[in-house]
């Protein structure tokens, strides 16, 4: 491919990159995506010079600059009645002028504007999305970036070249001529491209965050979430449990794999303490701010359990954009971090629930530590348990029901000796004695816990999770319903769980004087629906690179910086430590070996010690002939070896005695051809002589091609025409 078809190729190529980020956005119009897509595909036929050239024709300069004038009226129309925003508007406005640009490519000037659009493209994509797909659009247009200023730049060099004349019909200087992209030329490009792709992302984490763009704003669809309002209607989680949506992944750096498997982890939400017999109400929503420690943390202490000792759980969560304010952390939260630069507060409410002031406008990054529940003996082997009345007033509200629920409570702990073994047997009768459905039907029952109980027996989490608490407050127990997530689906190639709507879930927390709220879960275990393992493992290994993507580049952030600097500095402390050891331990041994020397020495003498001097001296004589005979050699390699050469040096040498003669001489750093071409300009007539000469000798000397006898006496014939030539 010849330097010309090369260069546009790669130019056209750079847009269509630029181009397929905003399409990849989803944020242009159809009409523009058709319009783009059109104009690249014209351009690239053929190579797109002849197609542009026949759209051109069809349209003159001033139809262009009409319809570039009406495109910037239609950009004030956009941003004032129509998109009301800089950004999509602006947007707009790109696409035509690529367009424009694609269809007029005939000067220098219209490539570089070209560049500058395309580049503009892929900041607005950049500001309109934080997807993955968005790091591969960047490293192609970062190499197809290199590849086309090169081959600009050597284009450009090329037409000066042509332009200026320099060529004859006997000698041609390779630059002048554009020659094929060679592969030495492909490699070393992308090599540079590497480079640069390393460099960029050095600047990347060294340069300081500084917090949100100036464009940050609302620009996703908000995920609807269900279960986590002030009020909730039994059949609300229901709902979404078979929707896969990803809401948030959550990683444990303190642990070692699968967490779940060791502990009983619920995502806590929002809790509620009255029930009307239909929905669930938080009779308690005033919220008050969390306070804020030095450290950046909100310390929560919602659980307060006497007696515990244990290291927190802490987990990094990555939620995605939820239509909803609450902030989910394991089950009990003993403090909260966020990692988002503006608006940091933290609200609670009197059931332990955790808010943000408003929802965030796209996924963020925040960090828990939870204290787990633990039931202290005290309270697990009491018979009877006195509680504050406080929580008998809040939490033991029942509406009006059929007696037989009341009954079935007593009937089923008709064994049971304490409030913790009661609160076991419902539990254990409801996850064994009815079956987990979705399919619940489409009337709504009068009383859907009596429902339930005694006439559908299936149902979902909520009605076990309302069952259980009805049950208890029947029995005197004071007991709540929470609503959150489960752990949801391991990532065994990120190490952290995803967790999706249908993970949603409810449970029940119910209340002992010494230990506090203690987690229930009456809701039976429900196989997970089967899957290709093949799939499977592919979209886990998709989803563990798109995590580590929000984490180190959407949500890297100015503290994410000051721990690797930390990190640095730690371990250059711990390596100048094991340094400086080590040249310690040295010590030690020259110590030991000085005193073994000395011994050598006086017990056989200084005989010995002078015999390995001389050997010593005899080496060193050795190696010294050796580097010596290879330097020789080496420079008889490195010089004229030929008989060829010899004569092409004494011919350049005799014709450079004859310029300077005449006062033009050749300065110690010009090449033979920078010298050829400055005679050439100074003194046209010896030109004719010097170029073919300068030509021969390079040919002969470099190249290392045999010097004829023709050619010999051709050079001798131009010697003499030089010496002829008169200033």
């Amino acid at each position: 491919m010849n330097l010309d078809r090369a260069f546009r190729l790669s130019s056209i190529l750079l847009a269509v990159v630029g181009f397929t980020g905003l399409v990849f956005t989803g944020e242009l119009p159809v009409v523009l995506v058709v319009l783009g897509l059109a104009a690249l595909a014209v351009s690239l036929a053929g190579s797109s010079e002849r197609a542009s050239r026949v759209v051109v024709m069809r349209l003159s300069r001033r139809g262009w600059n009409v319809l570039l004038i009406a495109a910037f009226l239609g950009f004030w129309l956009d941003l004032l009645l129509i998109s009301r925003d800089i950004l999509p508007a602006a947007v707009h406005f790109l696409v035509f002028l690529m367009v424009y640009k694609l269809f007029n490519l005939q000067h220098s000037k219209d490539f570089l504007h070209l560049y500058a659009i395309s580049f503009l493209e892929l900041l607005a994509a950049a500001a309109l999305t934080m997807e993955l797909w968005y790091a591969a659009v960047f490293i192609a247009y970062l190499f197809g970036a290199i590849w086309t200023l090169l081959l600009y730049h050597l284009r450009n060099e090329a037409e000066e070249a042509r332009a200026a004349g320099r060529s004859s019909a006997r000698f041609q200087d390779p630059a002048s001529t554009p020659g094929p992209v060679t592969a030495r030329l492909f490699w070393t490009t992308n090599g540079v491209a590497v480079g640069a792709f390393c460099l960029t992302l050095g600047i990347f984490f060294i340069i300081p965050r500084v917090g949100a763009g100036f464009f940050q704003k609302n620009r996703v669809d908000l995920i609807r979430t269900s279960g986590f309002s002030e009020k909730v209607d039994l059949g609300v989680i229901g709902s979404v449990k078979l929707d896969p949506t990803v809401v948030m992944r959550i990683e444990f750096p303190d642990q070692k794999g699968p967490v779940a498997e060791r502990l009983r982890l619920y995502f806590r939400g929002v809790a509620y303490d009255r029930y009307d017999g239909q929905a669930w109400a938080n009779t308690f929503p005033r919220r008050h701010s969390v306070t804020k420690t030095p450290e950046g943390f909100f310390k929560v202490s919602a659980q307060k359990q006497a007696g515990s000792e244990s290291a927190g759980l802490r987990q990094e969560i990555l939620i995605e954009a939820l239509d909803t304010t609450v902030v989910f952390g394991a089950s009990f939260v003993d403090s909260v971090k966020l990692n988002f630069p503006v608006f940091q507060v933290v609200q609670m409410d009197r059931l332990g629930g955790l808010y943000l002031a408003y929802p965030p406008s796209n996924r963020f990054q925040y960090s828990v530590v939870s204290t787990p529940d633990r039931l202290l003996e005290a309270d697990r082997a009491a018979p009877a348990l006195s509680y504050p009345t406080a929580v008998r007033d809040m939490f033991l509200q029942l509406p009006d029901m059929s007696p037989r629920v009341a009954e079935l409570a007593r009937e089923v702990t008709s064994k049971s000796r304490t409030p913790y073994d009661m609160a076991k047997a419902i539990e254990q009768h409801l996850q064994l004695n009815y079956q987990y459905s979705l399919d619940v039907g489409s009337d709504a029952p009068v009383s859907p816990v009596e429902d339930f109980l005694f006439t559908r027996k299936t149902g979902y989490c909520e009605h076990y999770a309302t069952a259980m608490v009805v049950m208890l407050r029947a029995l005197g127990i004071p007991a709540r319903l929470v609503t959150g997530f489960l752990p949801g689906e391991w990532n065994d190639f990120g190490n952290y769980y995803t967790v999706r709507q249908r993970d949603a879930h409810a449970w029940v927390e119910v209340f002992y004087p010494r230990s506090g709220w203690v987690t229930f879960d009456p809701t039976p275990s429900v196989a997970g629906a089967a899957s290709i393992p093949f799939w499977t493992k592919a979209g886990k290994i998709v989803d563990s690179v798109r995590l580590r993507w929000d984490r180190y580049v959407i949500q890297y952030s100015f503290r994410d910086q000051m721990a690797a600097v930390q990190s640095i500095r730690e371990r250059s402390d711990t390596v100048r430590a094991q340094a400086t050891g080590f040249l310690a331990s040295m010590s030690r041994w020259a110590g030991d070996i000085r005193t073994a020397s000395a011994e050598f020495v006086r017990a056989y003498g200084w005989t010995i010690v002078g015999g390995l001097a001389v050997c010593v001296v005899a080496v060193a004589l050795v190696l010294a002939v050796m580097i010596r005979w290879r330097r020789g050699n080496g420079w008889r390699q490195r010089g004229v070896q030929t008989a060829h050469q010899v004569a092409a040096v004494r011919l350049y040498s005799r014709m450079l005695q004859v310029l300077e003669s005449r006062g033009v001489g050749k300065a110690p750093g010009a090449t033979p051809l920078e010298f050829s071409r400055l005679v050439a300009r100074e003194w046209r007539d010896a030109g004719r002589f010097v170029e073919p000469l300068t030509d021969l000798y390079c040919r002969v000397r470099f190249g290392q091609a045999p010097l004829s006898s023709e050619e010999f006496k051709e050079a001798d014939d131009l010697l003499v025409g030089l010496r002829s030539v008169r200033r």
